[in-house]
């Protein structure tokens, strides 16, 4: 994306310090796994979501399999969920993923805000260009936007702790902040986020969007590269 809010030094500084696992990509959870059946949701309008548009979301987490290092897609992770401040069964298009994150002393030093703020631009707009891009679900009204739910190891946690970023925006405002005709600044605004901490809810917090192409530039070595037409 070309408007930022923060100053281009942050951007490079952003990429080197979100240092990636080194063991490999973890192991994928299988697809139906993933994705679940239409009978997993409580109410009719959710079940004919999940089942009119299947082929959709399994392309969804093809791509992002295939497409994007060091992440995995979380069990469920992949549906039509309805926030928890929704007062109508309204539902968004969401996906949860698991980043590989390398504990990193210099991420670590970063306030909560950073570390979300970077892994949003990195991750976070990625999906959804992703889920933007299924035109089923962008065109079907019983679909209210979309939501991204980013999970990673906590600096200094061994691992057993994660911290998780959720943000809820709507299809309109999700479109023009891909197509620029919003800005990054205007799309957090319109969002509702939360951050955790583990289980602790700290509620939404300043998050910033910049420019972060990591992850349509970055190949694993010795893996065969995706075509562009899949990615």
């Amino acid at each position: 994306m070309k408007r930022v809010t923060i100053r281009k030094y942050l951007v490079a500084a952003a990429a080197v310090t979100l240092a990636l696992g080194c063991g490999g990509p973890a192991a994928a959870v299988p697809v139906d796994e993933a994705i679940g059946t239409p009978d997993q949701y409580s109410t009719p309008k959710a079940r004919t979501l999940a089942s009119t548009h299947h082929g959709q979301l399994v392309s969804l987490y093809d791509s992002i399999s295939t497409c994007l290092p060091w992440v995995n897609v979380n069990t469920k992770g992949i549906g039509f969920r309805k926030p928890k401040w929704a007062q109508e069964d309204e539902r968004f298009l969401a996906t949860w993923i698991l980043i590989d994150q390398k504990d990193d002393e210099r991420f670590g030093a970063f306030p909560k805000e950073r570390r979300a703020s970077a892994m949003f631009s990195r991750y976070g707009v990625d999906l959804l260009r992703r889920m933007t891009a299924l035109k089923g679900v962008a065109s079907d009204g019983g679909v209210q936007g979309y939501g991204v739910v980013l999970s990673w190891t906590k600096p200094g946690s061994d691992r057993k702790v994660n911290e998780s970023l959720v943000f809820w925006v709507d299809k309109a405002t999700a479109q023009g902040f891909l197509a620029r005709r919003v800005p990054a600044a205007e799309l957090v605004n319109r969002a509702k986020l939360n951050f955790f901490d583990g289980t602790d809810e700290h509620g939404r917090i300043p998050l910033e969007v910049w420019e972060d192409n990591f992850t349509t530039t970055f190949k694993v070595k010795d893996a065969a590269a995706p075509s562009l037409q899949s990615c």
